[in-house]
């Protein structure tokens, strides 16, 4: 997108002005149009207002803070930070600069007048931001979507499919033409800085100048981004189907993903906007400017977007209320209450099985620890927790609930002394069986500790 030359639209100079700009779409008016155009306003011009800006102020700071919990989730939450999340960092980069270039494009440089109204300064200032813009949004963009397909290719581990393929293949895809649009927009014109001085009159008197169509340029790049976009999107959708979830579970995988849909609808914006200022109006600048919004906002999202997953991670760890009430209600379940009488007075936190009536029986205390429970103390509370049928079977993590550190004693001795732990296998159905039923098991059966 660049200005309409509104320096050209009055005085002597305009035959030499239409014979100097060659007629090419919407970014070069032909006479009649500029002769229509009314007075150029130099004083109090219609300007676009704060509202935009405004947003794109705002957008910059949420994806900033988002980034940077991304980040924080990846580095010190979950430590498994990637190359998804450096190439993300490095985006960040020309994300900040896209954003800025686009707030300055439509407040101070020119993109806040119509074409009429511009300046011979804001002539050269708007070529200049364009540029900045489009160059920031190619390399952002490109680096945003190929942190999202490293991500993909993170959660298929050594997985060696059609998918890892796809994931290469788009990463390809991404980057080649991103590499080529690049060059295509450096050197629209030759020489370069005949892109900045296109309106310039002063200077094209005296300089040659080639320019390619810059319209075709930047209308295929953005068509050829929006279809990344939607690829990008897509490609998960095609992983998560075939692996052995529910539905519902793979619908909200999806839907994790699927909010990269949001920087697809920028995109089509994008490429709506670059269509109708190149082809279809003379006012560029005008209308330059809701295209200029929507290129910013679909990097911003983009950044949202490719966080999305990581933020799980970051919430689940600050914010997660959900888990906080599911776990309470589930010790609800699992524990029973204890007089307070027989709570423990002792500090710390302590742990011992019980696999009889009641160990307090012999002292004229009923213990209240069910068959085949856990009594698990800590400070002045004591609650039962059930345990499930594979630690009844596992030797090692009943070993690590009731083993005590045994003197440097002979066997006989330490069994003499009670510094041997004892656990009776009581299978489930046994309740009510004899105590002949109980089979004693020793869990410290190995040599004592030397």
């Amino acid at each position: 997108m660049a200005d309409t030359p509104g320096l050209f639209a009055r005085g002597d100079g305009l035959e030499q002005a239409t014979a100097l700009v060659a007629r090419a779409g919407g970014l070069h008016p032909p006479g009649e149009v500029l002769l229509s155009w009314p007075a150029p306003n130099y004083v109090n011009p219609e300007t676009r207002g704060w509202e935009a800006p405004i947003i794109l102020i705002i957008m910059l700071v949420a994806t900033t803070v988002i980034y940077v919990a991304r980040m924080w989730a990846r580095l010190v939450v979950a430590k498994n930070y990637g190359l998804d999340d450096i190439i993300m960092s490095i985006s960040m980069l020309p994300v900040i600069g896209l954003t800025i270039s686009a707030i300055l494009a439509i407040k101070v440089y020119g993109f806040q007048w119509h074409a009429w109204d511009q300046t011979p300064k804001t002539h050269v200032t708007t070529r200049e931001i364009t540029m900045a813009i489009e160059l920031n949004y190619v390399i952002s963009t490109t680096l945003i979507k190929v942190s999202i397909l490293l991500f993909y290719r993170r959660l298929t581990g050594s997985l060696k499919s059609l998918f890892v393929y796809s994931i290469w293949g788009m990463i390809f895809f991404c980057v080649v033409p991103s590499i080529i649009f690049v060059f295509l927009i450096i050197f629209t014109c030759t020489p370069v800085v005949g892109n900045f001085r296109l309106f310039d009159i002063a200077w094209r008197i005296k300089h040659e100048l080639e320019c390619r169509d810059e319209g075709a340029i930047i209308v295929t790049c953005a068509i050829i981004g929006t279809i990344q976009d939607l690829f990008v999107c897509i490609l998960p959708a095609i992983l998560v189907w075939d692996l052995k979830m529910s539905k519902r579970q793979k619908i909200a995988v999806c839907g994790i993903f699927g909010v990269g849909m949001i920087s697809c609808v920028c995109g089509i914006l994008r490429t709506y906007y670059a269509t109708y200022v190149y082809y279809r109006t003379y006012d560029i600048t005008w209308y330059a400017y809701h295209g200029w919004v929507w290129t910013a906002l679909e990097a911003d999202f983009g950044v949202m977007c490719a966080s999305a997953p990581a933020l799980k991670v970051f919430f689940k760890r600050y914010f997660n209320l959900s888990n906080m009430t599911s776990a309470n209600s589930k010790s609800g379940t699992n524990q029973r209450s204890i007089p307070l009488s027989l709570r423990s007075r002792g500090k710390g936190t302590t742990s011992s099985l019980s696999t009889h009536k009641s160990r307090g029986d012999q002292n004229g205390v009923y213990d209240g620890t069910p068959f085949q429970g856990i009594k698990v103390s800590q400070g002045l509370d004591i609650h039962i927790e059930e345990r499930d049928e594979s630690s009844h079977k596992s030797f090692e993590s009943t070993r690590n609930l009731t083993a005590m550190k045994s003197f440097e004693e002979d066997k006989d001795k330490a069994w003499r002394n009670g510094c041997r732990t004892v656990c009776a296998a009581v299978q489930p159905d046994s309740r009510n069986g004899s105590r002949d039923s109980l089979s004693d098991i020793d869990l410290e059966r190995a040599q004592p500790n030397r």
